[in-house]
Order: structure tokens, then sequence, then C-alpha cells
């Protein structure tokens, strides 16, 4: 197969059908079916009156043309009586299309089963997002799985009590600390668990210990990832004695007694729980018997107590290990440790690649008269002795030898101890070896984390907004889990979404009265009962994300643009300006896709928010339905009494009757195995009837759950404050009253929760709290011990929620009654909230981090002793960390949302005002507006305004935030360029100076970009105080291309193919320096030289001088429809694929003749052409050859250098770039017979070699390369940028910021700034980056759509075509530099044309003659 190169005319074009498509195309018919969700017309649901918005005839008296949305009738209402399907079994169901509460599916009833969404022309196809996300979109919360887990590190220590004190305090003071920054610099939360660290006694009074491990184990493998750490060395520690022992097992011991006094004193321990299902012995809590176990006043008292306990549990283990056989020994009387590491690594092989063993020996041991210090180290007894062995060897078997570290110690008499030369020694190489063991387990976990979070594509929306809808999906479900009854309820919901109401729903009721179960279980039978239609769900407070009413509305507005085609953009608006704008997108709503929206709880949006609720509209939009539930008492339900008249919307929700709360209430206990006896039962029937209210029914299930039968008074009260009150005092009565009551003071006084290991540090500094644990005994590190705060978390586990906030899983109130009741019980006095506070401030600024040593009193000399806390610092920003070998991402850092989030607000708690340390406070405004969310900065303005209401600033500085909402959302770091893009008017007005001095002085900063900037040099951004409706522009798309000029940096070319016109622009101006018009469609444009250019018109290549605004010639050859591909080869000729894409034609730019022909052999279709930009080397695509081949011409000897390809796989030749001289030519390639991702190849064009080959993992969807900056990059379609070094291979730089797959990447000419966008607008940002250093220079995010955009050829400016102006808008890249800085201008030409506009259309119709003149007319 030769290439043939002809100096003659060029040959006829034969074409074939598939050389050349036909340009008319027809859309898809869209067939519209009549919709598949029959009214129902079962006679029993039209029992109501017909006035009532609850009827199915609602719309009747008012006349309304409304049509109802379409709801699917199910057997009996839909509303099924018994229990509902878990979260497991719903997750196994889903993937099999099974409906809603297991087994058979109805058909036509689960919305998943229906397959594809109806596709409608006006509205986004909704089957182009993957299933997870179009379940979110589309609030199928039945079918959502949990994919989303938090940033969350577990080491979780198994060790005996006594063993290894020394070894796991040393850990504690030199390890965790530097590897709880590592992870925090990573954005990850690493949580220390280690129960048997810091307390005297495994044997807690209630005997929990062995079931808090355990069950510690099993929380922290769902929520976290588990790093296991197991001292195991020659003992595993001593079984405890069995919390639990059945029927048949006690009665068996009993039995094989001999002695009275053994039965009698295992009755005594042992009491029968007729509660327990089925009915078992459990062991009685120490101060039963032993009250002085529990005696902080008198240590002589207390070791006594403990004394005696030992000496019963001595005698209890002794007879347990004579009458139980060996199954019932391994049943009852394994080790807490054994357990430990059964389950974590045994059970689970995944974790054991996470483990680490750590197993230590001692030399010089005495064998024979084994010392009582001894004991504590060495397993004694042959028993424990075969079992240690067992264990050991299993763990060998499981683990890898790097995984297993051994040391050999010698023996001292005092047994461990740090002042001996040899165990100190000793500490230090366990340190030294173990450190970077788990940073390598820690690596890997994050890159694991990465890589599958690398492996999503572009989502389809914003992460934000996915975050906030697979929680409220998984809060949904949790909630509708074990709901019951309310079925009256449930069909008059179902009712008004089968009438004509155009009225929104309010459901209302008291305190606790199950609103939220109600909207959940609603939700969860839309699933069944409406097919294909849109459901909106949003638990206010649940995330801080819907803590407010201003982000509750901008959440549910950004998901309705997802569902009807706005950009979320447009749902960045103020509350004023909400209404309007839901009501737009609303009633885009239609027959095929309508939309229900319900909102739970509007009444607790937090006070530093808006409350007012002008948004809710008093008509709906047709198909369109809103419900919301309130509280009777609250403020909110005034206003909605004012807002909607008819009072027929307003459904009261009654309290539970006696049947609904015993069966919820027996719920709860059957699903704990737990039932009641008859006198029981009786008065929990009494109390239901006093307090119908399903909290009030769950905390006395919860509570039932403690009781064996044998309780002579039960802890109920009559009212729901009251039991609340009840459980507060069953958990400080357990944990002590100051432990208690500190802890939850400081979970309830932050702002979004706190998580496991901000807690322990919290307490860790907290001395009132360290006093009363360690009144019996103190570890050698002040640190408050990680079993408080699992006792305490675990007792009101049914009573908090989890919340992950950027990616950290933080603790909090679940109820707001519960949150009520715990502010009036430990925020109640101003005491109390100075010391929460103050606690919250100090951990925040890290005052006790760093080494500093806090106080530790010393009542006996009343000196104060100094104690390292070992609690993590808390910058602004965490500094990247070099801790690792295996990491090769550059340093950076990582802004610290915790303390961002948390510190104003603790502030203003404790001082009251917060103006000028942060709101006012611009460089901490900056860090957390590029650190936090845009809505927590404007949350801390609205907290200033309680205290400054009149405060003209203060008001401004919240418009202006408002306004650049979404842009700063998008990346804080634009903070500077939306000021002065916004002020910029305002700052003209000289009063304004006078008016706001603060605003001013901020504008003074924005004007000379304190960091990198992109500043406007006209008004192109919203400004204050202006109507949010008026539109920048009148959202014509003026231009669709930008092109910079040849060789002057100060000019740009726009295209725009609509109106036919082309134009020459100054940059710094923003005016046309010249205009041509007339134009039959222009497609595409390549500069010539300074002032001719190439313009593709239609299927024709004209030649146009700008300079002189003239119509110069029409090369003679036709371009192929599809594919006009066409390059520059010098200022005299052009090269072009053909009409027919079988060969390359070059044609002269003088006389428009082809003069030369680039043919490679027969029926060889070509589908791409790359000129390089020295115009030596041409590269075109063969789509035709299997595999497909990239073929490269050197034009100036005009002959075939290459016929690259490779066996197997296909060049997306789309894809491809070439370096400025032509030495690399750099192409997205793919397997041919696999579906895995596309990659990059790399060709040296001097040798014709293969010359690079890498492979994100993604696939790619845009390329450049630069021989100056010596890289490749690439936009990935999962909206990160990649770039990969020339010389070396390697990859670069992995460039994040993107929420959508970057379409364009433009270099500079300098090849050392690029330019990166998605050209289809689903990120209207645009982002200039370094190429060496792999830093984000810049970022801007105009208010209007862009249309094109292009960086100037000097790297210097950033010249963006925007919808709705008909003119440029130009930006300049600057850092502490103004706008006014930037260089003069040079002319364009013949300067006597500056500005003319030629109307060229008349020109090209006929043969051109002499110079031109008259076929060109100019103004």
């Amino acid at each position: 197969m030769g290439s043939s190169c002809s100096s003659s005319q060029s040959l006829k074009d034969n074409v074939s059908v598939k050389s050349e498509e036909s340009g008319t195309q027809h859309p898809p018919s869209v067939s519209v079916t009549s919709a598949a969700r029959p009214v129902s017309t079962s006679t029993s649901d039209r029992s109501y009156d017909t006035d009532s918005c609850l009827s199915e005839k609602a719309g009747a008296v008012r006349q309304s043309t409304k049509s109802p949305l379409l709801v699917k009738a199910p057997e009996n209402d839909g509303v099924s009586s018994t229990g509902d399907i878990g979260v497991a079994q719903m997750e196994t169901t889903a993937g099999g299309g099974g409906g809603v509460g297991g087994g058979e599916t109805k058909e036509g009833s689960p919305r998943k089963a229906r397959g594809a969404l109806p596709q409608l022309g006006h509205l986004p196809d909704l089957n182009k997002l993957s299933d997870v996300i179009r379940n979110l979109v589309m609030g199928n919360v039945v079918f959502v799985k949990p994919i989303l887990k938090p940033r969350k590190i577990c080491i979780y220590t198994c060790a005996d009590l006594k063993d290894t004190i020394m070894e796991r305090s040393a850990l504690m003071e030199y390890v965790y600390p530097k590897l709880r920054l590592y992870c925090m610099e990573k954005g990850y939360e690493l949580n220390i668990i280690d129960l048997h660290w810091g307390i005297p006694d495994e044997h807690l009074n209630d005997h929990s210990f062995k079931e808090l491990c355990l069950g510690q184990l099993t929380t922290q493998a769902r929520d976290s990832h588990i790093v296991t750490v197991v001292f195991l060395n020659e003992t595993f520690g001593n079984a405890l004695l069995p919390r639990v022992i059945e029927g048949p097992d006690f009665d068996q011991a009993i039995s094989a007694m001999e002695l009275d006094t053994d039965r009698e004193l295992f009755w005594k321990w042992y009491h029968w729980d007729e509660n327990a299902q089925p009915p078992c012995y459990k062991l009685q809590p120490i101060n039963s018997y032993i009250p002085n176990i529990k005696d902080s006043n008198s240590a002589s008292l207390h070791q006594e107590a403990v004394q005696d306990w030992s000496n019963e549990v001595k005698k209890m283990m002794t007879l347990m290990r004579m009458v139980f056989n060996q199954e019932q020994k391994e049943k009852y009387l394994s080790t807490v440790m054994e357990q430990e590491i059964k389950q974590s690594v045994f059970m689970n092989q995944e974790s054991a690649k996470h483990c680490l063993w750590i197993c230590r020996k001692f030399t010089h041991f005495p064998s024979h008269n084994i010392p009582a210090q001894g004991k504590v180290y060495v397993a004694v007894e042959p028993e424990s002795k075969k079992r240690l062995d067992i264990l050991q060897s299993e763990l060998k078997e499981r683990l890898d030898e790097i995984r297993m570290l051994k040391f050999r110690v010698k023996w001292h008499n005092s047994g461990m101890n740090p002042e001996v030369p040899e165990h100190a020694q000793f500490v230090e190489d366990l340190c030294a070896q173990i450190s970077p063991l788990l940073i390598s387990i820690i690596d890997g976990i994050i890159e694991e984390d990465e890589t599958k979070e690398e492996l999503k594509t572009y989502l389809g929306i914003e992460k934000r907004l996915f975050h906030e809808l697979m929680q409220q999906s998984l809060m949904c479900q949790f909630r509708y889990k074990n709901f019951q009854g309310r079925q009256e309820l449930l069909t008059k919901i179902r009712r008004y979404l089968n009438n004509d109401s155009c009225v929104p729903l309010i459901m209302h009721g008291e305190v606790g009265c199950g609103k939220s179960s109600l909207i959940a279980k609603a939700m969860e039978r839309c699933c069944e009962w409406l097919v294909d239609v849109p459901l909106v769900v949003r638990f206010v407070g649940l995330t801080p994300g819907s803590s407010t009413t201003e982000q509750v509305l901008r959440s549910i507005a950004e998901q309705c643009c997802a569902l009807f085609g706005e950009h979320r953009a447009e749902a960045a608006k103020g509350v004023r300006h909400m209404s309007a704008f839901l009501m737009h997108v609303w009633s885009k709503a239609c027959k095929l896709r309508p939309l229900v929206i319900m909102i739970d709880g509007i009444d607790q949006v937090k006070s530093y928010g808006s409350t007012s609720l002008e948004w809710v509209p008093r008509e709906l939009p047709e198909h369109v339905k809103l419900i919301m539930t309130v509280r009777d008492d609250s403020p909110q339900m005034a206003q909605l009494q004012t807002i909607i008249e008819d009072r027929a919307c307003f459904l009261k929700i009654p309290p539970l009757t006696i049947d609904e709360g015993y069966n919820k209430f027996e719920g709860i206990l059957k699903s704990h195995h737990r039932s009641l006896n008859k006198e029981q039962r009786e008065q929990v029937c009494k109390n239901i009837q006093e307090c119908p209210l399903p909290l009030y029914v769950e905390i006395l299930g919860r509570m039932a759950c403690q009781w064996m039968g044998s309780e002579s008074q039960l802890p109920l009260k009559s009212s729901l404050q009251d039991q609340i009150n009840v459980v507060f005092d069953e958990i400080e009565k357990m944990y002590g009253q100051v432990e208690v009551s500190h802890t939850l003071g400081y979970l309830t006084a932050a702002k979004h929760g706190l998580s496991d290991s901000e807690m322990i540090d919290i307490l860790s500094c907290d001395e009132a709290v360290l006093e009363k644990v360690f009144v019996h005994y103190t570890p050698p590190v002040r640190r408050c011990p990680s079993l408080l705060w699992v006792q305490i978390s675990k007792q009101l586990q049914p009573f908090l929620m989890k919340t992950i906030v950027a990616g950290i899983c933080l603790l909090t109130w679940r109820h707001e009654s519960f949150r009520n009741a715990a502010h009036a019980r430990y925020l109640g006095t101003p005491d109390q909230i100075s010391m929460c506070c103050t606690a919250l401030i100090d951990y925040f600024q890290s005052k006790w981090a760093n080494g500093a040593k806090k106080p530790v009193p010393v009542y006996e000399s009343g000196v104060e002793e100094g104690k390292d806390r070992y609690v993590l610092d808390q910058p602004t920003k965490y500094r990247g960390s070099n801790m690792s070998k295996i990491s090769v991402q550059p340093v950076f850092s990582r802004h610290n949302r915790r303390k961002l989030d948390e510190l104003p607000y603790q502030v203003l708690q404790l001082k009251g005002r917060i103006l000028e340390e942060f709101v006012l406070n611009f460089d901490w405004v900056y860090e957390k507006l590029c650190g936090s969310d845009t809505y927590q900065v404007l949350e801390d303005v609205s907290l200033a305004l309680t205290n400054h209401a009149n405060n003209m600033e203060l008001v401004l500085l919240k418009e202006v935030l408002e306004l650049a909402a979404y842009a700063l959302g998008y990346d804080g770091r634009q903070f500077y360029s939306q000021v002065y893009g916004r002020l910029s008017t305002m700052n003209k007005d000289m009063e304004n100076h006078e008016k706001y001095p603060i605003i001013k002085k901020l504008y003074d900063i924005a004007a000379h970009a304190p960091v990198p900037c992109l500043l406007p040099l006209t008004v192109c951004l919203h400004e204050p105080f202006q109507d949010m409706n008026m539109k920048l522009g009148d959202g014509q798309v003026y231009f669709n291309a930008l092109i910079r000029a040849r060789h002057n940096p100060h000019y740009v070319i726009t295209l725009s193919t609509e109106r036919g016109e082309i134009a020459v622009w100054n940059i710094f101006t923003m005016t046309p320096v010249r205009t041509l018009t007339g134009i039959t469609q222009p497609r595409k444009l390549k500069m010539i030289d300074d002032y001719r250019c190439l313009v593709l018109c239609g299927r024709e290549l004209r030649i146009y001088n700008f300079d002189e605004g003239l119509f110069v010639m029409k090369l003679r050859e036709v371009m192929n429809q599809k594919m006009p591909y066409f390059g520059l080869h010098d200022k005299d000729h052009v090269v072009a694929l053909s009409r027919s894409r079988m060969y390359v034609n070059m044609m002269n730019l003088q006389n428009g003749d082809c003069v030369a022909t680039f043919k490679v052999g027969e029926d060889r279709f070509l589908n791409s052409l790359m000129v390089s930009e020295n115009g030596k080397i041409c590269v075109c695509g063969d789509e035709t050859q299997k595999p497909s081949a990239l073929l490269v011409w050197d034009l100036e000897l005009r002959k075939l250098m290459y016929d690259l390809r490779i066996p197997h796989h296909e060049f997306i030749t789309r894809h491809a770039a070439i370096t400025k001289e032509g030495h690399y030519v750099s192409c997205v390639c793919r397997e041919v017979d696999e579906p895995a991702p596309n990659f990059i190849v790399v060709y040296d064009l001097q040798s014709g070699t293969l010359f690079k080959k890498w492979k994100p993992g993604v696939n790619i969807i845009s390329i450049a390369i630069s021989s100056a900056g010596s890289c490749v990059i690439v936009g990935l379609e999962d909206s990160k940028l990649m770039a990969y070094d020339l010389i070396t291979g390697n990859p670069r730089w992995t460039l994040k910021g993107h929420t959508a797959p970057p379409t364009t990447i433009r270099l500079d000419n300098r090849g050392l700034q690029c330019l990166t966008y998605d050209s289809l607008g689903r990120d209207r940002s645009v982002r200039v980056w370094d190429i060496h250093t792999g830093n984000s220079l810049a970022v801007m995010t105009p208010d209007q759509a862009i249309t094109a955009c292009e960086i100037s050829s000097d790297g210097k400016a950033v010249v963006m075509a925007l919808e709705g102006r008909p003119e440029i808008v130009t930006f300049l890249l600057c850092h502490q530099s103004s706008v006014d800085d930037h260089a003069t201008p040079k002319s364009y030409g013949n300067d006597t044309n500056r500005g003319k506009v030629f109307d060229l259309s008349q020109a090209g119709t006929w043969p051109m003659s002499g110079d031109g003149e008259e076929n060109m007319l100019w103004s």
C-alpha cells in the first residue's frame, strides 16, 4: 500500500455513501403513550368531603383545570399492616427488581422494574445517568444503596489489660499523634480505639466489656477502614465471667456442683431474666452486692470492694472450669482478646491484610517458681497455654511475615519498666518499626479509596448534591424501616397526590408525634404508588446542607435543575429570590414528569438562617405536589396559616392509638429478643395511653429492653420530656454525672456534631472528667480512655445520628426533642455554656496541641504539673506531609473544615461577637470560602447580623456572597475576583466609599489580587441590590468560537456561525477593530498570517483579509460535510481532507488550485487531519484498516513517512494532538475487543517508534501536548486532568477541580500554562493551570454560560464569549497587581480601518477582479 503524490489538478471526487454522510438529520421520534399510572377508582377512597384538599375531587370546587398526579392504586390502599423491609434485605431485593416489602413484585409497581424512563425532548434524558445517580435524582429511596462511606480509618488495639501497658502508652505518645496528623493532611480522620487502655479493670460494673469491644469492632468495620494492631505475647489475659448463661447450661452447671455454697454463690450473682427470649440467667451488676465498688471518695473502701469482687470471680471461674464441658468453655470462658482477634482477623480476610501483630518474648524468664509479677505477662495454666499456642499458630498462617513484629526482651523482676535500659530500647525499636508499617497500610487504604473514586465517571450531578441525596435517602430508609400503623394518614397522603389540589399539604403535630417517620413511609409508598414520578425529600437538620432555609431550598432547587434541565448555578439564590426561581423550575413539570416534594421539619431550620416562608407558594404549578411537616406551636405554623388560607390543607397528625403504640413497643422488644411480664405490660400500656407519641414509645421500648421482669419499680414518666430526662438520669448513674454532663454538653454545643476522635481529644483536656475517670488508677499518658465515650455513645445510640461533613463522620442528636432536653440540662446556665464553648474553642485553636502541657492540679502539694494531652493540631490549613515514601503527589495544603465551621459559632456563643475576628476578617473569610462552603460563611454573616442588624456593610457583604454563592461554592479562590467584578460599579461612586469603608477596603484588596485571580475588565457579573430576574444578556449565543491572533497577543478573532460574522477584537478595550459580516455559515477559522485568515464556510474554504476587510478568494475543492478538516502547511498552502475522505489535498492559497494529492491505497477512508504548527508534518487517521492506522506525511517532501498501527487496537483520532515542531504526536487508543478504558500513546515522529504509553484507568475525553512544557495533558471522564512527563514517562500531576469532564484544553504559546473548561456547559467554570508546578493558578465562574473561551498567547489573559453578550469579556491574570498594569496594546494593521464593519454578503458570488474592492462594502 504505497502513497501517491501528484502535482496535477485534483482528481474528481468519487463520492460514495460511506465517504460523505447526508447533512440532514432527523430527530428520533418519540412515541408518547398514555401513562401507566391509572387513577384509583376504589369506592372506599371517596368517603371524604369534596372541599378537602385530601379529597380526590379537591379541585372541583375551585374549578381548577389541573390534572392530578396519576397514582397507581395498590391493593389495600398500598399500606402494609405488617413490618417493613429492612435496609439489608432491601439491598438484596433491589438488585433483583423485587417489590417493596419483599416477595413477588406486583405488575408495574416497582419503579425500577419499569426500565427506561420516558424520553422527553424538552427535558434532560435521565436514562443517561447511572442507576445509582438516577435513583438518587428521581428519589427512588427504596433502591438506593449505602455506598457513601466516611474518610475514616480506625486503629483498633487487641491487647491484654496489663501485659502491654508500656508499649501501648508509648504508641500513644510517639506514634499515634504523628499518624493522626498525617491522615488529616490527607483528608482522613484517624480514630485510635484501645478499650483495654486507661482502665483499672476489665470487670465493668454491668459486665458489658466484651459486648462493647465486639460491638465496637462491628461498628467501626461498617463506618471506617479498620487497622488491627494485635499485642499477643505470652498471655492473652484472663477470661471474664459470662454476662449471660443460657437456662439449660446454667441448670446443668448447678446440678454438677457438689456444695450448696457453690450453688448459692451462682444464684446470688446470676438471676433469672424472664424477659429474655429465650429466658436466661444474667450476671448482676457488681454494686448490687458490693456497693463500694463505685466509691470514689474512699480509696481503702474501694480497694476492699475490688478484692471482694476478685475473690468472688475466682471462685466462680474455678467452678465453671470444673462443671462446664469443653464446648461450654469455648462458649463462655474465652477471653475478650481471643474474641477480638477472631472477629477482626480470622473472620474477615480483608481485615487480615490490615493487621499487625506485635509479639514480645522474654529471655532469662524463670521457668520455675514464677514470681507474682511475672504471672501478669505469662500464661500459667496449661489450658491457657494450649489455647495461646493455637491462637498464635492461626495468626502466623493468616498474616504475611512483614506484618509480624517479633522482639526478644530481657526479663526484669519489676516486669516491664521504662527505667530499665533494655526495656526502654525495646519500646524505642517498637515505635521505629511499627510507624512505617502503619503508614504503609494507611497509604494502601487511601490509595484504594482514591482508585475507587477515580474509577467513577462523571456523576451527572455535583458531588455536593450527590452527598446530600445519599444521606437523605439513607435516613429515609432508616426511618421507614420500623414504621408501623398510620394507615389512615398514608391513605390521605395518597389521595392528596391523586387529586387536583393546587395548594401544599401541611401535616402538623406536636413534638415526637412521628412526622419524620410518616414522611419517610410516604416516600417509600410513593415508590410504589407513583411510577416514574420524581420524588424530592428533605429532612431538615440532617446535614449542614439541610440545616437552614437557604440550604434546604438550594438543595431542592439543585435537584429540580437536574430533573428539568436548568443549570445548577441558577439554584444559588437568596431566599427572597428563591420563590420565583422555584416556581419557574417547578412549572416545567409535565404530565410525563410530574414532581412531588416532601420537606420534613421546616420549623427545625437553624436560627442562623432565614426563618421566612415567603417562598412557599399559595398555588402550586400544575403537576406539582408539596408536602411539609411542621410543629403545632412553632412560628412557622403561624406563617403557613397566613400564607395558605384553605384550612382543609392542614392535616393534623394525631397521637398513636393504644394498639399502634403498643404494637410499636412490641416491635422494639421483638427486635431485641425481649418480652415483658403481665405487670410490666399493664404499666407500659398505661403510660402509652397517657403519652401516645411515637418517640415516647421508642424511648420506653429501648429502656424496657434492659428490664428482667423482677424490677419492683420501673423508671417511667408520663411525658416525653420527663422520659428523656430519665434516659439522662440512668446514663449518669451508670457512668457518672460529671463524665456524662460534660460529654453531652460538648456534643450539644457543637454546631454540626463531633467525631469520635474529637470527643476523646476534648475529654482528654477536661480535668474534671479525668479526675473522675482516674480516681482509682492513673495511666502513664494523661488521655481520656476511649472506653468512656464508647460506653456513653452506645447507650444513646438509638437517639444519635451520624452525618458526613467533608468526609468526616460526625455524631449529633437525631431528635430535636433530645437536643432541646440536653441543651436545657447541660447548657442551661451561663457557666455550663462557658465551660463547653471554652473547651471547644481551646480545642479548635490548638491551645493544648503541639506539645503544650495542660496543668494537672495536685491537691496534696498545691502545685500544678503540666501534662501533654497529645491532641490533634487544628491549623486553618494542614500542610503536606513527607512521612510516606509511597506518595508521589506534591506537597499541598488541605483546609481544616472542622475548625472553619465550628470556631466562629463557638466564639459567638461564648463572647456574643464575631464581627471583627471572623466576619470582617477577610483573610479568614477567604480561607473559609476555600475550605468550607459559601453558605457556612453566610451563616456567620447572619449570626453577626443578629447583633448588628443595622450594619449596612454586613448587609452588602451578605448580598455579594449570595450573588456569588454558586461560584464561591465551586471554588472559594474566586473570592477576590467575584468581589472585584460585582463591586466595580459601586466603587465608582465616591459616596459609597464613605458609606461602606470596610467594603471599600475589601475592594481595594481585591483590585490588587493578593492571590492569583482572574479580574474582569468590564462589568459581567450581577451587582448588589439589582433584580436577580434581570438577565445580564438576552440569552442569545453571539460567538461560538474564539481564535488567537497569530502573532499579536492583544487581539482575538470571534466567529459567529448563526449571524455570519467574523470580528477582530482588542482584548483590553473589548471592542472590535474589524468586523466582517455577511459571511455564509462560517464554521472554522485558521489564521494564515497577521491579517489573512482561512475560513470554512459551509463546505468551502475562503480567504479573507481582516486588515482591509476583503474577501480574497475561494479555494476550488469542496470539503467533506461531516469531517471538514484542514491545516496550514505554510503561508501559501493548505492541506485538507478531500470530499470523499479518501485522500488529502494540498491547495495553493494564491490561486486556489490543488497542487498535490496524498493518497494511501484504494478505499481507505480518513477520519482526521492534524498539521504541526510549523506546517511540516501532517497526521491523519485511517478508519478502514483493522487495526486502524495513523498516517504521517512529511509535507515538505510530500511523502508518507509512517503507517503507524498497534495490533488489536484502534486510534480515537478525535482525541489527538501534535507538538508545534511535529516531533511527537499523542493519540487516544483503545483495545478493540476489551471494554477497558481508553489510554494514551505517544509516537516519536523522528523515528516512527512508539515512545510512551499511559493508562489513566479512566476514559480520556480531551488531550493536548506541549514540547516546551515537556508533557502531555489529558482531560478524563471523571472530571480530573492528568499531566504526563514526556521525558521520564511518569505521571507528573493529577489536577482536580472541575465538576464535569473538561472537554477543552488550550495551551498558551509558551507551553507553560493551560486553560481548561467544559464546552458542553455542565461545568461553567474556566481554570488556568501552571503546567510545571501542577498548581491551579486561577478559576473563574461567570454568571452566564460560556460559549467560547481562549487563553492569550502570553498566558496573561483569558477571553470569554458569554451567552447573551454581544461583546467579549476579558479577565486578566493578576497577582499583587491590578488590571491597570497590563501592557499597552499594539495597534492592528491600517489604523484608518479601526472599528470598521465590512459587509461581504455579496463577496465571492462572482469571480474577483482587480483588488476586489467592488465586492466589498464598508461602514
